[in-house]
């Protein structure tokens, strides 16, 4: 028995130890889909339960309720947001070894473990914190159970007397579990609508080319089937008066529009991308945060034995289970056939398994034929040709992995790695108990703050968040600091305000190598108080001053506003928005002609409504182009708010002509060298 089970444990700790080592600096950091998947754990652990969630343009709930789980054992962090999909990866390995040994032949099941725990695609979906990561496991639990159900009178054997009634109720729980695998795929990821329709294919195969097959298991099948699609009706009613929750279907609307209208070139070349992203260098998924750009899912070696296990398949399809893997792998990849290679480490996740298989039918076929031509020993050429390409693979995807990819400037900044940095930084300085403003490319609500959430805890609730490039926030206790990046370099306007304490450097090729730490200067807010305009929008902010960053600009060139605001109740900015359930507010200055039209505009907010708290200055540059035939003399300028979503501006308090606009200083516009000479 140990013998036997030897090798399967080989091969689970290898696995395990891929997937473990370095487990929370590879990948180096998070992406935003990630750590809003992190976020919806918590906010499921704070009692806000959900059917589907509405980050990440919508996402099926399966996944985040693991992920909370996870939380509830290991605590709240990075280590519990990944540990879901380590776990979920080893057991499609397991799995799979039962399913292939079942329908091929243990030395085949062996290699396939083999081949997902030593592959770059299996084991980068296994550290990710995605969840289409789960939908291996659930797709070969399917698989499972269906070919269970298939071959269930073969299995049962002759039953004895009195038997009957318990292989009926056997064969009820193996549609229940069939039925069930299903669902949860459902539950997982949107390319899963796809991928059950490998089951009634296949029947179909049965019905044309295996009839007694085909009589004794279509209705358990379609029971199963049927059983699956009911129990996924509350979604699907859900999603039908939820549209916007599922926003990623739009992203196939392009290919089928092209379709309608006769043109099918846009589906021939994302199909021939698609796979060829499977052999050939350049055409993989171009999605630097889940793959080396362009590298295909297998190396050279690997390629070899996929196209001879394609082929050998496609050469035995009458017999049912090359049917069934070549039915399993074309649907798996029909998302990425629509599409085309980029991002199709995700949407082919369904396939990951079977995709596997092919290359571990080749290696077997071509190993076999070797111990046949030179007279050796079937068992010794395939135990050491396997160990040998095995070992060659599991090097060039710990290269890849680990070294190549995990390594780039790109991937790192994919990853917001800065960001994990800055927030290491402030821990272990113990800089905790004082307000701290963070600047970042990305501060939107489901972006870095997110991120910061998971690795940061409550903390980062009290973190406000600026694209210091052309905003800062000033809270109102004397002891605040600042963070900010390189990639976000703060405005010249803000220096007053800034004090320098320290500055990190991390690699010298890192895209966004360093940031500095900056005292924030709270008094100085209040230099330009005699210019006081106090105009009240809708009791949530007060404009309190605004100045012209030079006196005067010349036609064509830009104009920089700098305007400073008292944040008095946040709740009143606007209404809450999905899917971040965040306000959305946004700042708007308009430079007036002398018909009161707008000559020039720009509608930017740099230090996101959402975070503000009372009591907070913000202060914003608002750089205008002006158009190069505008006419020299002072120009009127207004400024204000609106929801963005809405389009509705914040009126103006004890103003009874319901304005919706401040005025600020007139912009000055100088005459043209040309138009002097002229």
């Amino acid at each position: 028995m140990l013998k036997k089970l030897l090798p399967i444990i080989i091969i689970f700790i290898i696995a395990l130890a891929l997937r473990s080592y370095r487990l929370t600096e590879v990948p180096p950091g998070l992406t935003h889909d990630e750590a809003n998947h992190g976020r919806e754990a918590i906010e499921i652990l704070d009692g806000q339960l959900r059917y589907y969630f509405p980050l990440n343009y919508g996402s099926e709930p399966l996944y985040s309720y693991a992920v909370a789980g996870s939380m509830i054992l290991f605590g709240e962090g990075l280590l519990a947001l990944r540990l879901v999909n380590v776990f979920t990866g080893l057991a499609a390995i397991l799995v799979m070894i039962v399913w292939t040994s079942r329908a091929f032949d243990r030395t085949t099941a062996l290699i396939t473990a083999a081949l997902i725990a030593l592959s770059f695609w299996p084991l980068a979906s296994s550290r990710e914190s995605l969840r289409a990561g789960m939908l291996p496991l659930f797709t070969i639990l399917a698989v499972w159970f269906f070919w269970k159900i298939i071959y269930f009178d073969e299995d049962s054997g002759a039953a004895p007397e009195g038997s009957v009634a318990h292989i009926e109720r056997r064969l009820i729980w193996l549609v229940i579990g069939f039925a069930i695998s299903i669902l949860i795929m459902l539950h997982i990821y949107l390319a899963a609508r796809v991928a059950w329709l490998m089951f009634p294919i296949f029947l179909i195969y049965l019905a044309l080319f295996h009839r007694r097959c085909f009589s004794r298991a279509w209705k358990p099948v379609i029971l199963g089937l049927i059983l699956a699609g009911l129990l996924s009706i509350p979604m699907f009613v859900y999603l039908a008066n939820n549209p916007e929750s599922q926003t990623r279907l739009s992203m196939l609307g392009s290919t089928f529009q092209q379709i309608s209208n006769g043109n099918w070139r846009p589906l021939i070349q994302n199909m021939t991308g698609a796979l060829l992203a499977f052999i050939w260098p350049g055409f993989g998924d171009q999605f630097l945060a889940y793959n080396i750009p362009g590298r295909p899912v297998f190396d050279l070696l690997s390629a070899v034995f996929f196209i001879i296990g394609i082929l050998i398949s496609l050469r035995r399809w009458k017999q049912p289970m090359y049917a069934f893997i070549l039915c399993w792998f074309m649907v798996g990849i029909i998302p990425s056939l629509v599409t085309g290679a980029t991002a199709n480490t995700t949407r082919n996740l369904a396939a990951l398994p079977v995709v596997y298989l092919f290359p571990a039918l080749g290696i077997v076929s071509i190993l076999g034929f070797i111990a046949q031509r030179l007279k050796l020993s079937q068992r010794t050429v395939l135990t050491f040709g396997a160990l040998i390409l095995l070992s060659i693979i599991g090097l060039f995807t710990i290269r890849d992995y680990f070294y190549r990819w995990a390594e780039a400037p790109e991937v790192r900044t994919a990853y917001q790695n800065t960001l994990l940095e800055e927030l290491a930084y402030l821990d272990e300085n113990g800089i905790t108990n004082s307000a701290v403003v963070l600047s970042t490319v990305y501060p939107g609500p489901a972006h870095d703050p997110s991120i910061a959430l998971i690795m940061a805890g409550p903390q980062s609730e009290q973190f406000r968040w600026i694209d210091a490039r052309s905003a800062l926030i000033i809270p109102p206790e004397n002891d605040s600091r600042a963070l900010i990046p390189t990639s976000t370099p703060h405005h010249t306007a803000f220096d007053t305000y800034l004090r320098p304490l320290d500055t990190q450097l991390m690699r010298h090729n890192d895209l966004d190598p360093g940031f500095t730490l900056y005292a924030i200067d709270a008094s100085a807010s209040s230099a330009r108080a005699a210019d006081d305009i106090q105009a009240n929008f809708g009791g949530a902010v007060l404009l309190e001053q605004a100045y012209w960053l030079s006196p005067q600009v010349m036609p064509g060139e830009t104009a920089e506003l700098v305007t400073q605001w008292r944040i008095l109740d946040p709740v009143k900015v606007g209404p809450i928005h999905a899917p971040a359930y965040a306000t959305e507010a946004i700042f708007f200055s308009h430079v007036l002609d002398s018909n009161d039209g707008i000559l020039a505009q720009q509608d930017l907010l740099g230090a996101p409504s959402w975070g503000w708290q009372a009591g907070d200055t913000i202060l914003q540059v608002h750089a205008i182009d002006i158009p190069a035939d505008a006419q020299p003399g002072p120009y009127p300028t207004v400024v204000g708010i609106y929801d963005r979503p809405t389009g509705q501006r914040l009126p103006l308090l004890d103003d009874r002509s319901g304005a919706t606009t401040a005025q600020v200083p007139h912009l000055q516009v100088a005459q043209s060298e040309n138009s002097t000479q002229n």
